[in-house]
């Protein structure tokens, strides 16, 4: 049955391009590394709490520099403002409400 299907779009058997997985796998080195740069400052927290070692260390230097690197071009600016935001609610307080100790 799959043999009797007519497209309404003319196809090329040897149409060039990218195949079904290529493209797949195009997708997702791209949404990594639109992660890894966006999210550098998660990355270096997160490095900061492996065990201490040589390989670590490592880790850690590398994450720190990505971060500050992003920091440098301003792609740090979202996280940022939403931090500092959510900061802010956290901080609100009803009238009568203690603020945490």
């Amino acid at each position: 049955m799959a043999d009797r299907f007519d497209s309404p779009v003319d196809v090329d058997a040897e149409e060039a391009g990218l195949s079904g997985l290529g493209l797949m796998a195009t997708a997702v080195l791209l949404a990594l590394v639109t992660l890894v740069l966006l999210n550098a400052h998660a990355l270096a927290a997160w490095s900061d709490t492996l065990e201490p070692g040589a390989r670590s260390a490592h880790v850690g230097a590398i994450a720190h520099g990505l971060a500050d690197k992003m920091a440098e071009r301003g792609l740090d600016g979202p996280r940022a403002a939403l931090n500092a935001q959510w900061k802010q609610v956290k901080a609100a307080r009803w009238s009568d409400q203690q603020a945490p100790e």
